[in-house]
């Protein structure tokens, strides 16, 4: 039994959702977390949530979609977090020095308080957290995202699709949070990534498609799907040279009692 931590349905067309749905069960991937984006994807997702048991979904802003109204937008989060059954996390929340489409110190402000909506609610914190374009660049942005985190002294959350260095790997597991990784990891140039999952614990890790937006290696011409855990498994096996077996098992149960689900 798999699940998906972390895909995006309600970015997929409509009339193909179900598709997607029906291609991850037949995967074997029993549970997916769809995560929204924005307070608009949050009534999105939530009929999904309706329709099937299986799937849950979150509350939260991404830092490349902030409004201005940073507190009239953080009570409408915490609103659908308290009040919505099958919301399961704050997310995804973090900073995007990437496409860098608002201010950092913006991006701190809301990041900072749907953390502390995050700890109110007791619900862990789905942490999203991209570099800039630039040589550097990505460091930067893991460099403020742990400051904050230390600051904040928070520790109930996952940073997704992981993308940092070992360093930053080790930071962020010796303060408690979780790691999650996507098919990044399968793809050839990505020898440094593979080197932090060879450290990483199984029971510090989970496992996403990031779905529609991240494929896997040879399937890179197309969107990524929740089916597709499957492989992100056997690599991670591959990489710690453990039987899949082990690696679903452990990840399963890792993600099932992080969500509560």
């Amino acid at each position: 039994m798999l699940i998906d931590t972390h895909c995006h349905l309600s970015h997929f067309k409509k009339a193909e959702q179900k598709a997607v749905v029906e291609r991850a069960k037949k995967a074997n991937v029993t549970k997916l977390i769809t995560v929204a984006c924005t307070l608009d994807e949050v009534g999105e997702c939530i009929p999904l949530t309706d329709e099937y048991d299986f799937i849950w979904t979150t509350a939260g802003i991404h830092p490349t979609q902030l409004p201005v109204n940073i507190e009239h937008e953080l009570e409408k989060v915490l609103e659908y977090a308290k009040n919505e059954e099958k919301i399961v996390a704050i997310g995804e929340i973090g900073l995007d020095y990437y496409h860098d489409t608002a201010e950092h110190e913006l991006q701190a402000e809301f990041f900072i308080g749907q953390l502390n909506i995050s700890k109110q609610l007791n619900k862990p914190a789905i942490i999203h957290c991209r570099g800039g374009k630039n040589p550097g660049e990505n460091e930067q942005a893991f460099i403020d995202m742990i400051q904050i985190l230390e600051r904040e002294d928070f520790k109930n959350g996952v940073v997704h699709c992981f993308s940092g260095n070992r360093v930053e790997a080790e930071r962020l597991l010796d303060m408690g949070l979780m790691l999650s990784f996507t098919g990044i990891i399968t793809y050839k140039n990505n020898e440094e990534l593979r080197e932090v999952i060879s450290d990483t614990p199984l029971d510090r890790m989970m496992l996403e498609t990031d779905s529609p937006y991240i494929a896997i290696e040879g399937k890179q011409g197309g969107p990524g799907e929740p089916a597709f855990v499957a492989d992100i498994a056997k690599a991670i096996a591959d990489i710690k040279n453990v039987p899949i077996e082990e690696v679903v098992r452990i990840t399963t149960a890792n993600a099932e009692r992080f969500f509560g689900i």
